[in-house]
């Protein structure tokens, strides 16, 4: 084999290389854009969350203080509803996070 057809094979072996190389780039840019996103949507459920349980906090207070209501419970007006929306929110966490592992 000349020096030429030599030079011809490496070329050719380097730009098969990179071509790969590049897809499996691509292939991780968008494994991570998905967990990225999935990271995002789990942030955004969090801080939901934590302003349905402030929101629910200052309900019991003003049910409590304000209304002087003697007990309050999982069945109280308001409260059964902001629960509900809490464990729902939870759900929709759990099953980012579970999504996220298997990425």
């Amino acid at each position: 084999m000349g020096f030429w057809d030599r030079m011809k094979e490496i070329v050719e072996k380097g730009v098969e290389t990179s071509k790969d190389m590049l897809g499996k780039a691509a292939d991780k840019a968008k494994e991570l854009g998905e967990k990225g996103v999935l990271k995002f949507e789990i942030m955004q459920l969090e801080t939901t969350a934590q302003k349905k349980l402030t929101q629910l906090g200052t309900h019991v207070y003003e049910l409590l203080v304000k209304k002087s209501e003697p007990t309050v419970t999982r069945e109280s007006a308001g409260v059964k509803e902001a629960i509900a929306e809490l464990l729902a929110i939870e759900a929709k966490i759990d099953a980012k996070e579970l999504e996220l592992k298997t990425k």
